[in-house]
């Protein structure tokens, strides 16, 4: 089985910028026929006898960044070729150490023989600027993110076993950048990585599993609530974190005591319908922690159901991981060739509470409907608040929604407040921004809101944006001395220096 070096980024160093070396004067000295020496400036005419010897100068800069990215570029190179434990094996000494080494250049100059390697031009360059450096490498999974490698041993076996998760390699350097402007040196240290991975079309080697465990439901909730009986929340990756094509997914309509009898769907630990734990109704009628099936379900000519077949051959060769953790076969999973599945458990914990909010960011505006002249609210307990409300045709932020068992559904518009969202309409604008004002008039009079006091009138800045820690309150009255339009063509009214109202409901304009 192939795999290939990809690219998978470049940190690059912030390089200082310095000005190019002049080139050195030789003074020659040229005799003529008649003996008089005459004597002048070349770059380049001398004689054995005649040329002034220079020091030898440090890289400039200019020629260190164009030897850096020569380095960069045999490693980086996605056409770097097929790579094994014996052809980045000058890699590994380094990765346990990580230690600059200054015979980095020399002992890694190239990825194996045959492939590219430095210049001498270039390896002269790096060595002349202090260049040193060292190598890591992490495990890359879907799920778990970046690991570090800690040994050569376990980098050997990473690029021997298939089964196991992409590895990175990172190169760490440092150099001395020269700045010749005030005579002082800086150490500049970056680093670049590449992605060792398997190309697209190789086999279907491990496969990620992620669902919810534990499932949260209210007490009361049917057993065959579209929650509990949707296989929709399972998801599927492959080793490069592509989704993995199912036939089907399936969910088992029986509960169980415990993880065990579920995970050997044993009949003596099925929970019976009209027991303490399901009523007659088919209702959670305890709270507690139950156990349910879960199947993925693999088409007989995919991929899937031939690594199905594979694993049930070759175990050790291939890789089932459970919400980023390596699983193990009748422990965390069970797998069925006749069937084609692959099996697992999650937990269904029910609440001793009748409701349960399923609470997710959502964040834009929700405008009150116009049916009454306002709309209550409620606390996080969804008990209704008394002395809070909301006017119609008034809009509000919010940022969270949250979902029960039976489908209901609210916006949150306070910290502690709800609204349903039958009373409103919902935007996904990120905020109630207007634009800029035209038509500006002078006047000279007030504008009174109307009660409760606990109505809240939004103010908006000079360009139609909307203040978010202003606001006026119901039963009050402001002075105004101008109004403008917004860029809806409504009307908004100048209560203080950079603050408008909005004309509508409740907002009522008298002249003096």
């Amino acid at each position: 089985m192939k795999k290939s070096i990809k690219y998978a980024g470049i940190a690059a160093a912030t390089l200082l910028a310095v000005a190019p070396v002049a080139a050195t004067s030789v003074q020659a000295t040229e005799t003529t026929e008649t003996g008089t020496t005459e004597t002048g400036t070349t770059d380049t005419d001398t004689t054995d006898t005649d040329t002034t010897e220079t020091d030898v100068k440090s890289p400039d800069q200019q020629t260190i960044n164009k030897a850096l990215k020569n380095f960069e570029n045999i490693y980086s190179d996605s056409d770097a070729g097929d790579y094994d434990a014996a052809t980045i094996g000058s890699l590994k000494k380094n990765v346990s150490t990580q230690n600059y080494a200054e015979n980095f250049l020399t002992a890694n100059a190239g990825l194996a023989a045959g492939e590219k390697t430095l210049s001498a031009d270039d390896t002269a360059t790096l060595t002349a600027a202090g260049f040193k450096a060292y190598v890591t490498a992490d495990y890359v999974t879907p799920v778990n993110g970046v690991t570090r490698i800690s040994d050569t041993a376990e980098l050997t076996n990473a690029l021997a076993t298939d089964s196991l998760p992409n590895v990175q390699f990172t190169v760490h350097y440092t150099y001395v950048n020269p700045d010749k402007t005030n005579g002082s040196n800086f150490v500049a240290d970056s680093s670049f990585s590449f992605l060792a991975t398997k190309d697209a079309d190789d086999e279907l080697s491990t496969v990620n599993a992620t669902f919810t465990t534990p499932l949260k439901v209210a007490l009361n909730t049917s057993v065959y609530s579209t929650q509990l009986q949707s296989g929709a929340d399972i998801k599927v990756v492959d080793q490069n974190g592509d989704s993995v094509a199912l036939d089907s997914k399936s969910v088992d309509p029986n509960y169980y005591y415990t993880y065990t009898g579920a995970m050997t769907a044993n009949d003596d630990s099925k929970i019976a319908t009209g027991s303490d734990e399901i009523n007659s109704d088919n209702e959670f009628a305890k709270a507690g922690t139950y156990y349910q099936r879960i199947s993925v379900v693999a088409n007989a000519d995919s991929a899937l159901n031939d690594f199905i077949t594979a694993y049930n051959t070759n175990p050790s060769k291939y890789s089932i991981y459970v919400n980023g953790a390596k699983a193990s076969a009748n422990d965390k999973f069970t797998i069925d060739t006749e069937s084609h599945t692959i099996t697992f458990v999650r937990a269904i914990d029910v609440s001793s509470d009748t409701s349960n909010w399923t609470v997710t960011e959502n964040k834009g505006v929700v405008t009150t409907k116009s049916d009454t002249p306002y709309y209550t609210l409620v606390n996080d307990n969804n008990e209704k608040i008394s002395n809070r409300a909301l006017a119609k045709n008034s809009a509000w932020i919010t940022d969270q929604k949250r979902v029960d068992q039976n489908g209901n559904t609210q916006y949150r518009v306070a910290t502690g407040e709800w609204i349903d969202a039958n009373n409103v309409t919902f935007s996904d604008k990120a905020t109630t921004d207007e634009g800029a004002y035209t038509d500006e008039q002078a006047l000279n009079g007030k504008v009174t809101l109307d009660g409760p006091s606990s109505f809240v009138y939004f103010l908006y800045n000079n360009n139609g944006e909307q203040i978010a820690n202003r606001a006026l309150t119901g039963d009050s009255a402001w002075f105004t001395d101008k109004k403008a339009t917004n860029a809806a063509g409504v009307t908004v009214y100048h209560v203080a220096t950079g603050e408008w109202v909005q004309a509508g409901n409740g907002v009522n304009y008298s002249a003096y």
